[in-house]
């Protein structure tokens, strides 16, 4: 007796994490432990360019979001830093499918993790027609963030995540000569803050991200002057939108301030995950789990949607394969097949191996389970009211 496929687990991006994607001034301050070699003059800042190749023909993406810059403190023993590899497929739209990192590994030190390298390329288009067989490299340019370029500050400040000293460094360093103000408001206390709005004009594409950085002087009675983008990825309207609300902003009376700098961004609406792999097309002649399965595996509460991904509203799926004891024990969990991109797998399979099943005569043999990842306007009206696993 055979059961092709368990109910599936469907998990949700938070509505926490939907707000904070729309109305996000910048990256989250993190604190690091103190260490001389977080200082910023003792950092440097690792850029990434990234080439695409499908059976050794380079190709051309078409739609490409630009891998984001990270800053990082380098080791004395530390040589040149290896290329990052990931593997993948274009189906017949030109969508990258079947992204996986190439081990050892796409993130070396100071670079992305590996789960948010994977979901710059799922919201990559190419020319349509199906292709096989892709390998995308990334190689990093490191510098030294006081020599760093200005355009490479610029991607650092609006895209990478950076702790605050170093973000306060490059602020400066964009704020242009003489400035005294840094990240936002430069010590002024603001009177009113105006945010922009991010839904007017054309949303960037499914699945990617657009970005502006504006800059800003403030007199002393607090009023917003010489307000000017500064760079962006190229969304005409969310630049203007940024400068009319920094413009309709104001602080509270102080001491005058110059180049002042702040990063605004938005995303476009979810991309959908591929249709799974139908059943007749997965056929598995070892597999042996019977229907009550489904009514004793017990998903593990709380999981957590990819967070790379939920930024970029991308949905996806992963098929986890296990076995299940008579007593309740899961073992052999593994990943039959996760798209647009490994990184489901990988956290499909963590939520498997921490779950239970409750103990009853028979045994699982190859089971598999479902894992859908949703965000919360794929939702019926919408809702956006849970953030946990639940059956079909």
């Amino acid at each position: 007796m055979r059961a092709a496929l368990l109910p599936a687990l469907v998990l949700i991006a938070s509505p926490a994490a939907a707000q904070d994607r729309v109305e996000y001034l910048g990256p989250p301050v993190i604190i690091p432990a103190a260490r001389d070699t977080d200082r910023p003059e003792a950092m440097v800042v690792n850029t990434p360019s990234a080439e695409a190749r499908c059976d050794g023909v380079a190709v051309q993406p078409i739609q490409a979001e630009q891998f984001a810059p990270t800053a990082f403190s380098p080791s004395p023993r530390m040589g040149r830093i290896g290329d990052g590899l990931m593997d993948f497929d274009i189906d017949a739209d030109g969508r990258p499918l079947n992204i996986r990192p190439v081990q050892p590994s796409t993130a070396p030190v100071g670079a992305a993790d590996s789960a948010a390298l994977q979901a710059v390329l799922a919201g990559w288009r190419f020319p349509a027609g199906k292709r096989d067989g892709c390998r995308l490299t990334l190689s990093w340019r490191t510098q030294a963030l006081a020599e760093a370029e200005t355009a490479d500050l610029m991607k650092l400040f609006a895209m990478g995540q950076t702790a605050r000293p170093i973000r306060e460094a490059v602020a400066l360093r964009l704020g242009g000569e003489g400035a005294d103000c840094g990240d936002r408001w430069g010590g002024r206390l603001p009177k009113f803050v105006s945010y922009p709005d991010f839904m007017t004009g054309r949303r960037p594409a499914p699945g990617s991200r657009a970005w502006t950085v504006v800059r800003w002087n403030i007199d002393a009675e607090g009023k917003t002057t010489e307000v000017e983008t500064l760079g962006s990825s190229g969304d005409a309207d969310l630049d203007a939108e940024t400068r009319r609300a920094i413009s309709d902003s104001a602080a509270r009376p102080g001491p005058a301030r110059k180049g002042c700098v702040a990063n605004y961004y938005r995303w476009g609406q979810p991309l959908a995950a591929p249709p799974i792999t139908p059943a007749h097309q997965r056929e598995d002649p070892l597999q042996n789990c019977p229907a009550e399965i489904g009514e004793r595996f017990k998903a593990r509460r709380e999981p957590i949607y990819p967070a790379a991904f939920s930024q970029r509203s991308i949905e996806g799926w992963a098929l986890i394969r296990f076995d299940i004891a008579p007593w309740g024990a899961l073992g052999n969990v593994e990943v039959v097949e996760s798209q647009p991109a490994a990184a489901f797998g990988d956290d499909a399979r963590r939520i498997v191996q921490n779950s239970t099943a409750t103990p009853a005569f028979n045994a699982g043999v190859r089971c598999v389970v479902p894992v859908r990842y949703l965000m919360p306007e794929s939702l019926p009206g919408g809702d956006a009211s849970t953030g946990t696993a639940s059956a079909d």
